[in-house]
């Protein structure tokens, strides 16, 4: 079980890092609230494309192994969100009207479901399948990310390139109505569809016979 214990030592460590990041006291003297959000947003868009190249990461596992390491990730991920939001509506904080918290504990807390959701929302891109099937046997798991997505949209926190990805994520999800040209090609169904589409451009188009041109008799017009 050697690369489970990898993947949670990989999680873990990146979680903690995210966690301390935030741990800095704020420095009253120099820094405004204004500037704390600022360090917030741009440490935030930094760890993001951590989030995603160690999501892909996953993907050079077998299917086995995947479906092992996405569902330890995904119970640590719920726990810290649950507990996170308790702290932010214990602290009364609301998105998108409150101030940005100068309460180092309420910033964690911000700071960690804006965190775990975005890393689930790519796992719910990436490895669809597996998180499919876990949404549909754990219904706390569904309730607590569609409070989260909508938590996130609110704060006015994101950048652009987390914002589309967690419409795509709702997309998915069928939380919101899928665009027309819509399709994750990390599903099997998906990736079947193509598979089959490719078979038949390669196949060889049978060739269409001439028709043969008959001889032309008379008219009617010309025997009037």
């Amino acid at each position: 079980m050697w690369f489970l214990h990898k993947i949670l030592s990989t999680y873990l460590s990146f979680w903690i890092v995210c966690c301390f990041a935030e741990h800095r006291p704020p420095q009253r003297n120099s820094e405004s609230s204004q500037s704390l959000e600022e360090v917030f947003m741009k440490l935030f868009s930094q760890r993001r494309t951590e989030q995603i190249n160690a999501v892909k990461g996953i993907l050079r596992y077998d299917e086995k192994k995947r479906e092992i390491m996405v569902n330890t990730v995904t119970e640590k991920i719920f726990q810290v969100i649950k507990s996170s939001r308790a702290v932010l509506e214990g602290a009364g904080y609301v998105p998108g009207l409150s101030e940005f918290p100068e309460n180092e504990k309420t910033r964690d807390a911000l700071s960690n479901i804006l965190e775990n959701t975005s890393l689930f929302g790519d796992m719910v891109l990436y490895i669809p399948d597996v998180t499919s099937s876990i949404l549909s046997t754990h219904n706390e798991y569904e309730v607590l990310l569609k409070w989260s997505l909508l938590f996130m949209n609110q704060t006015q926190l994101l950048d652009k390139k987390t914002i589309k990805q967690m419409s795509l994520v709702s997309q998915e999800l069928n939380i919101t109505d899928r665009n027309p040209d819509y399709i994750n090609p990390y599903k099997k169904s998906a990736q079947k569809i193509q598979a089959q589409a490719q078979r038949e451009a390669l196949e060889p188009k049978p060739k269409k016979k001439k028709k043969k041109k008959l001889p032309r008799g008379p008219r009617l017009t010309d025997e009037l």
